[in-house]
C-alpha cells in the first residue's frame, strides 16, 4: 500500500456564514447524506469544494509538526544529534 502524503490528502472546505470564512468541514452523520458542518461552530456549510493538504494554508489552516530526528530522547531541546543535551 502506498503511503499517502499530507500534501496530497483531500479535505472538504466550504463557506461558513457564522464564521464568515472558508472552513474545514466534517460530515453530519445525523442528517441527510452530503451535509457538511463547520469544525469550529457546527453550522451547515455551503459552497463545498475539495482542498489538498498543500492548499489548506490558502483557507487559513496549517499543519504544525512537532517532530524530531527519530531518537526517543529527541524533542523539547533534548536532541542528542544536535549536541543539545539539556
Amino acid at each position: 500500500m502506498d503511503d499517502v502524503r499530507f500534501a496530497e490528502s483531500e479535505f472538504l472546505v466550504g463557506w461558513c456564514a457564522i464564521c464568515a470564512r472558508d472552513v474545514l468541514t466534517y460530515p453530519d452523520a445525523e442528517t441527510a447524506e452530503g451535509v457538511q458542518r463547520c469544525v469550529h461552530c457546527e453550522q451547515r456549510v455551503s459552497r463545498l469544494r475539495p482542498a489538498t493538504g498543500e492548499t489548506l494554508p490558502e483557507h487559513g489552516y496549517d499543519l504544525l509538526e512537532e517532530g524530531g530526528c527519530g531518537r526517543p530522547d529527541c524533542g523539547g531541546g533534548k536532541c542528542g544529534s544536535r549536541g543539545a543535551t539539556h
